[in-house]
């Protein structure tokens, strides 16, 4: 069943009865490929869900919950350990510094480089100039808003960047080298609105002034807004290397410049917990790809199992709306596996990847499945 439960290998929901025994030694659905076929990373894994199986006491309908809560313990505590605020809390302790300090659509050169590139919305150059010597970080924009506020944040949080080329391709609609260039002239209002700026609300409401202030004095535009051949643009970052090396160093910043100053956002933990069982009244949904065609099909049957709707597209969102248009999906959470699940295969269709329902997509490597077999289950009986 869809979205009722939670995946107690991954945390998120999966179609399985959340009490029943994961991997049982009867299921042949649970029992995965082959040892020739399967990846020597999950045979650990698969042992112990088949050793906790066997070990823990089942109920007569052959559900044991007490395994589910045990994987999913087990896999917040790997998150945790992974990439959660444990690791966050690390980091701080031991005095590294993180860097960049703002999400977005870049890539990171050598740390130590005097130059930044922003190509505005020509992704396409984000790789070969980032590889280019000098180059600190390279990425695009897109606003004139929360672009240029991330923008912001990462240069002036890297005092090693003193030049910025601006090159690629600029939006007609957005105006967002038009934006740069007014900032670096003009600076910001009162309302911390970009003077002169053309593009929709340039506003950079989350920035302090002094973190503003500090990026004006910190680099030199080298602009090439439209410049899109690379044996141009090596040339012009090769230009601007040398310009940033005859600059005055430029010391780190302090508190008062604000650099540490962090958007408000509350923050919250991931994951929850879910009712063992709660399915959706409205039925349940089968994903797989129709390869010929080039498309999703999502089948909806009824709890009866009565087959009820149909829907196809190359489009996961397309699939997922319209199923919320015919009103087929009464819960958030099963709306929210739903969406991960079509965007899952959608990425599938895409790439030519195994799609499987309710099973992690891993990318292909030494002739090994696509399908990631680390953590088989036993599938939705109905």
């Amino acid at each position: 069943m869809t979205g009722s439960t939670d995946d107690p290998a991954t945390g998120g929901p999966c179609r399985s009865d959340p009490t029943r025994t994961p991997n049982r030694p009867d299921d042949p659905q649970a029992a995965g490929p082959s040892p020739g076929g399967e990846h020597r990373s999950a045979r650990p894994m698969v042992r112990l869900m088949r050793l906790l199986a066997t070990g823990l006491n089942q109920d007569p309908s052959g559900e044991n919950a007490v395994a589910v809560r045990l994987f999913r313990t087990l896999d917040a505590t790997l998150d945790l350990l992974k990439a959660g605020p444990l690791r966050r809390r690390l980091v701080r302790r031991s005095g590294q510094t993180r860097w960049p300090l703002a999400p977005g659509d870049y890539r990171i050169g050598d740390p130590a480089g005097a130059v930044a590139v922003c190509t505005l919305s020509s992704r396409e150059l984000i790789r070969p100039l980032a590889a280019l010597p000098g180059v600190a970080i390279a990425g695009r924009l897109m606003t004139v808003n929360l672009g240029i506020e991330r923008m912001v944040t990462n240069i002036a949080g890297n005092p090693a960047i003193r030049v910025l080329v601006l090159c690629g391709a600029d939006s007609p609609v957005f105006h967002t080298a038009q934006g740069v260039r007014a900032l670096l002239e003009n600076g910001v209002g009162p309302d911390r609105r970009i003077i002169a700026a053309r593009g929709h609300l340039p506003v950079l409401g989350n920035l302090p002034v002094e973190r503003i202030e500090r990026f004006r004095r910190q680099v030199v535009l080298v602009d090439a807004t439209g410049v899109t051949d690379i044996a141009a643009l090596v040339r012009s970052v090769a230009d601007a290397v040398v310009r940033a090396a005859a600059l005055p160093p430029l010391a780190a910043a302090s508190e008062s410049d604000g650099e540490r100053a962090e958007p408000a956002f509350k923050r919250i933990s991931s994951g929850g917990h879910r009712e063992p069982i709660g399915y959706d009244p409205k039925g349940f949904f089968l994903i797989t790809l129709d390869r010929p065609a080039g498309e999703i099909l999502c089948r909806h049957y009824l709890k009866d199992n009565t087959p009820a709707h149909e829907i196809r597209s190359r489009s996961g969102e397309r699939i997922l709306l319209g199923l919320l248009r015919a009103e087929l999906v009464s819960q958030l959470g099963h709306a929210g596996y739903l969406g991960a699940e079509l965007a899952k295969a959608e990425t599938a269709l895409r790439l030519g990847l195994d799609y499987e329902q309710d099973r992690r997509l891993i990318a292909p490597s030494d002739g090994a499945p696509t399908t990631d077999h680390r953590h088989p289950r036993r599938r939705d009986p109905r």
